[in-house]
């Protein structure tokens, strides 16, 4: 019989060993951001076409909310919504804040979009990393805080000289607030979500944040003009855009960003979504012909640096432990076979006890 070849699939399935959780996870926020890149060109164009954001916003949530809701349907994920009523209080109120915040994120952020030139309300928004990663290093939640926020820095420079936002093109200042005020929101997003929900697991606390911002930005489009909820009904090309990109930046995207925000810390998540401009430079580039200039591929790789980088860091940052000198480290590994359960943290593992006695 052929053995399998290592590193193959069938050789990680006969051994046991898996994908490492970080680089899973690194794989799944990068996907995300680049699911999440649709949404500043097709916004521009629903707004072309006479929509206002929030109308976008519910569209494409509803969108988001009907392909969630038939993958738990389906039953790929047998009592998954039954579970909601098994969560504890603590994670309960993480995820409403999560959804309240998810809400207000998208609003702000279409808002913005109608106000500004994409490039500077990208580069606005992208503020968010330095939010997350001063967080955690005032917090200490991180081995590496200074280093994580030094490369959140590095992450924003590159960012603005990807983008290039023209300094001649006025830029208003509630439009810059938006933005902001989406960045902050995106942060605290990120931060009530990195330590999951509990019992609930990533496909119904996407479809319960989903579902949030749908209702939430349906009333509103109701209350203040009920006539641009109809527009893509009027208009089938229309429709078929907002329904391609719900499916992919309102329901895919949310979806492998939680399960991605689980496995690495969230000043990695925060810093590897700025992959989502850069998306949107690259398509430019192969789809438009718009080659990038000079200081656009220094930002590119200021981006990519950083990305890599914020991966590596915390995994070498050395982890410092006091332990008292006491008789269970002066043991030899014959005694701590023999009297393990004495010892507590130090018994021998039950694999190695045969080889110690």
């Amino acid at each position: 019989m052929q053995r399998p070849a290592p590193g193959s699939r069938r050789f990680r399935r006969a051994t046991g060993r898996k994908w490492p959780p970080a680089a899973v996870g690194a794989a799944l926020i990068v996907a995300s951001a680049i699911a999440f890149a649709l949404d500043g060109p097709v916004a521009r164009t629903a707004y072309q076409q006479g929509m206002d954001p929030a109308a976008f916003g519910f569209w494409r949530a509803s969108a988001g909310v009907i392909v969630l809701g038939g993958w738990l349907a389906t039953g790929v994920r047998p009592g998954a919504l039954a579970t909601i009523r098994q969560m504890r209080r603590t994670a309960a109120i993480r995820l409403t804040l999560a959804a309240v915040a998810g809400l207000g994120l998208n609003l702000t952020l279409f808002e913005a979009f109608a106000r500004l030139p994409v490039a500077v309300a990208v580069a606005a928004f992208g503020c968010y990393p330095l939010f997350v990663a001063a967080w955690e290093a005032a917090s200490g939640k991180t081995a590496a805080g200074g280093a994580g926020l030094g490369l959140a820095v590095l992450a924003i420079i590159g960012l603005v000289l990807l983008m290039r936002p023209d300094p001649s093109v006025s830029a208003p200042a509630a439009g810059l607030l938006l933005a902001l005020l989406a960045a902050v929101l995106h942060a605290s997003y990120i931060l009530l979500g990195r330590g999951g929900w509990g019992e609930v697991g990533d496909s119904t606390a996407a479809f319960l944040i989903v579902a949030t911002g749908a209702a939430g930005l349906g009333a509103l489009t109701a209350a203040t003009r009920p006539s641009a909820v109809l527009a893509p009904v009027t208009d089938f090309g229309l429709t078929g855009l907002l329904l391609f990109e719900g499916a992919l930046a309102g329901a895919a995207a949310p979806l492998l960003f939680l399960a991605g925000l689980r496995r690495i810390g969230a000043t990695q998540t925060a810093v590897l979504s700025l992959c989502e401009p850069l998306t949107a430079t690259l398509l430019a580039a192969v789809m438009l012909r718009q080659l990038p200039a000079p200081t656009q591929l220094l930002g590119a790789a200021l981006l990519v640096g950083a990305g890599v980088a914020v991966q590596i860091v915390p995994a070498r940052s050395p982890v410092t432990t006091s332990v008292s000198p006491g008789p269970c480290l002066r043991q030899t590994r014959k005694a701590r076979g023999r009297e393990g359960a004495s010892c507590g943290t130090n018994r021998a593992a039950p694999g190695r006890r045969r080889g110690s006695e």
